[in-house]
């Protein structure tokens, strides 16, 4: 090799790094730009009778300066970092909304009773009974409006899922692309890599972590395979698969991953990214609210009703409903046959969980509470229809058999009550205030009391409605003989004035369970008569119990008020978007961190490239010096033979 040609060398290695030099000072604001180095390697030297003799320097390589380990980092980060900001974006709305004064159920609930307590205090003002009437619309509009809010948030949802799996499968596209670049690049280059569409794919791999937990797989022919959440393949060599979002049944939506042989739904495989913070969202916040919403709405109508049904109102008429009780709702899953329905049965003890209930064959069905993912195992013994035992306050019956084993449903017991809850109650007469009856001494045709002795009765508190209203008035006469009341309506009470003067309560079963204390010595032939309770405006028995409803532990298996409930769903809401706001803090600092160690390792440093511009500038004269000296001792040897 002769001088020349080992100048040439020194130049082409030079002008290579400078090129590489070059291409990395062009690239320093490249999004995913890995900077390169040229690596370089001594020529084969030449034997010669007195040893080897050097023949210059060759490129063997020009290598991206990366860490797999770090970009892994970066990317977990990004996904976990995405997953917090998309749940605490949609956390926040729900939280805000809930807590907020102006669109919060509180003042609505608060406003209602407040208006209850007025009607107590004047039961005979037709005006009172007409702001208890508005406040009672505002309370069910409230409720109807957080539910339509929530309702929105989900169809915000499904466009949502749908953008950003629209972007996925751009995304895995473009990979499965670059995929079968690199695979033709490496094989044109004998093996040399392709930084630059390395770095491209990278980027893109970078993107999709956003938006979902990626893993990857090196292929021998350098294609990357990419797995999505839990292992599952979006991307194989040079193919891609698609996501959809499918809406399974009513307002909830899952994620289907499409390939070359089937669809199948992998909702339960999503790790990471905003997909997850969404699925997350509706799984975890939206509907368990919206439920625990529901769940409110129909405590509070059942309940209220409950004990304004057992009151009379201006016209006399007992047993009316005030609210209208939001009912469960069965969804058929597939080819499954609409042939189950549920009922509410004891709305205190109700979860505000969705069920699933799934035929396994030979009259069996296991019934699976999603939340927690408790089982029931129900079994009709053949028999159709077939209702089973109380299950977390609501009941299942079963028409028919199923159509084929693995037919499901899904079991939503408190999805509509706040959507559904109305006032059945136009006119303010129509409200019950009064008892439906009342309790008073026999009289004589004078209305003069007609009793010798000094007992006195209590207003009889009826439970129910059995018997009701009265065909005829009940008389209780005293028989001192056998110390007892001897009833109207047949049995007798047991009464001793020397042991019970102090006052004994009874109760009445076939006149509503109505409860009354008997005090004081009665003497024998003296009556207390129970009649229906007509002409009583001015009784606010019924409306001081409707009151202290407000105040009474009724939700929740007996263990918290109305208010009470509602601030349960506040405190839980408020509770995960408090979390998630301190783990998104978190996550975005790690991946500040995660981001600059990675690119303090493969980012471009302009003081580091300008050195190794005039290291390589440097070289390049040098060696241009090597051929003007190589050049004149071969015009010296030339002219020598002249």
């Amino acid at each position: 090799m002769s001088l020349l040609n080992t100048a040439i060398t020194g130049i082409l290695a030079a002008q290579r790094g400078l090129s590489t030099v070059s291409h990395n000072i062009a690239n320093v604001n490249t999004a995913g730009f890995s900077r390169q180095i040229v690596r370089l390697e001594t020529r084969e030297p030449l034997a010669q009778g007195s040893g080897f003799i050097g023949t210059g320097v060759q490129v063997s390589n020009i290598i991206r300066i990366h860490d797999q380990f770090l970009n892994l980092q970066v990317r977990s980060s990004i996904s976990a970092e995405s997953e917090a900001s998309q749940f605490l974006a949609l956390a926040s709305r729900i939280d805000n909304m809930l807590s907020d004064n102006t669109t919060g159920l509180g003042p609505a609930l608060q406003n209602f009773f407040n208006a209850v307590h007025e009607v107590a205090d004047l039961p005979s003002s037709i005006t009172s009974r007409q702001v208890m009437l508005s406040e009672a619309q505002s309370l069910v509009t409230r409720f109807q409006f957080l539910d339509k809010r929530m309702e929105d948030i989900t169809t915000e949802i499904r466009f949502k899922l749908g953008a950003d799996l629209k972007e996925i499968n751009s995304l895995a596209q473009s990979i499965a692309l670059i995929n079968s670049k690199i695979t033709v690049a490496i094989g044109q280059a004998t093996g040399a890599m392709p930084n630059d569409l390395l770095d491209q794919r990278d980027k893109l791999i970078e993107e999709l972590s956003k938006f979902v937990t990626v893993s990857t797989a090196e292929q021998s022919d350098g294609a990357l395979n990419v797995f999505i959440g839990n292992g599952l393949p979006l991307v194989l060599g040079a193919n891609s698969s698609t996501m959809s979002v499918t809406e399974t049944y009513d307002n909830h939506f899952d994620i289907a991953l499409v390939d070359s042989f089937n669809s199948s739904i992998i909702t339960g495989s999503i790790t990471g990214g905003e997909l997850s913070g969404i699925l997350s969202f509706q799984a975890q916040m939206l509907e368990p609210a919206r439920n625990s919403l529901g769940r409110l709405a129909i405590g509070l109508a059942d309940s209220f009703n409950a004990q304004h049904i057992l009151g009379q109102n201006l016209d006399g008429e007992i047993n009316l409903t005030f609210f209208n009780v939001g009912t469960a709702d069965v969804i058929p899953i597939g080819t499954a046959l609409d042939n189950v329905t549920a009922t509410i049965t004891d709305p205190p003890t109700l979860s505000n969980s969705d069920y699933s209930l799934v035929y396994t064959g030979a009259d069996n069905y296991i019934l699976t509470r999603l939340s927690d993912r408790q089982t029931t195992s129900i079994n009709t013994g053949g028999v159709y229809p077939f209702t089973t035992a109380q299950i977390d306050g609501f009941t299942i019956n079963i028409a028919a058999v199923a159509g084929a084993v693995g037919d499901q449903y899904i079991i939503r017991p408190t999805v509509n009550g706040a959507k559904d809850i109305t006032t059945t109650i136009s006119e303010p007469r129509k409200i019950a205030i009064a008892g439906a009856l009342r309790s008073s001494v026999a009289t004589d045709a004078a209305g003069v009391p007609s009793n010798i002795g000094n007992a006195a009765i209590t207003s009889a508190e009826n439970a129910s409605l059995t018997g009701l209203p009265l065909v005829a008035n009940i008389t209780l006469t005293f028989d001192s003989a056998l110390n007892q009341f001897n009833i109207s309506s047949g049995g007798t009470l047991a009464y001793n004035p020397a042991t019970d003067s102090g006052g004994k309560q009874f109760s009445i079963a076939t006149a509503g369970n109505a409860t009354f204390t008997i005090s004081g010595t009665p003497a024998s032939g003296d009556q207390f008569i129970i009649e229906n309770n007509s002409n009583a405006d001015g009784d606010n028995r019924n409306a001081n119990k409707l009151a202290a409803l407000q105040a009474s532990s009724i939700l929740l298996n007996g263990t918290a008020s109305y208010q009470d409930s509602y601030g349960q769903i506040i405190a839980e809401v408020g509770t995960a978007t408090r979390q998630t706001e301190i783990s998104k803090e978190a996550l975005g600092t790690l991946l500040e961190q995660a981001t600059e160690i990675r690119d303090s390792r493969s980012g471009v440093n302009l003081e580091e490239e300008a050195g190794n511009m005039l290291k390589f500038q440097q070289a390049f004269q040098a060696s241009a010096q090597l051929v003007v000296v190589a050049n004149t001792i071969f015009q010296s040897l030339i002219n020598a033979f002249r």
